[in-house]
């Protein structure tokens, strides 16, 4: 009677186990694509990245190195202060986008150039609200 009853503690506890795993596989699993990891510059040369690979590149924005070409053109570098790689980007940058400020942005690279399709602009961790800052 006591080993009937283990065997069925035991039983109870491996289901547990293996339902929390697959709960957890399954929510990694949904969460994947919303994960924004991204690499350095200095990653990305040292990976052996194909051409025209998707990836995310974040980092910094160079102090005077963005060029409002003709139209939506737009491009910049970014730099991790050890490599800079120049991107391309077409299309309207977001309105935190700015030189100095910190950046992630997903394409790929083409000879030797990142050719971006979506800019995200990382704000300032340290924000004050407009009535504080103006009372400082």
């Amino acid at each position: 009677m006591v080993r009937k009853n283990r065997l069925q503690r035991i039983y109870l506890i491996l289901f547990f186990l293996l339902s929390l795993g697959a709960i957890t596989f399954f929510v990694l699993k949904a969460l994947e694509n919303n994960i924004d990891l991204y690499l350095t510059p200095t990653e990305v040369l040292m990976k052996d990245l194909k051409e025209l690979e998707n990836f995310k590149l974040g980092g910094m924005v160079k102090e005077d190195s963005v060029k409002m070409e003709n139209g939506l053109n737009v491009s910049f570098i970014v730099t991790d202060f050890e490599t800079e790689i120049s991107v391309l980007y077409e299309g309207v940058l977001p309105n935190l986008f700015k030189e100095n400020s910190g950046v992630v942005a997903s394409g790929f690279l083409q000879e030797n150039q990142f050719i971006a399709y979506e800019i995200l602009a990382k704000h300032d961790e340290n924000y004050m609200p407009v009535k504080i800052e103006v009372q400082n």
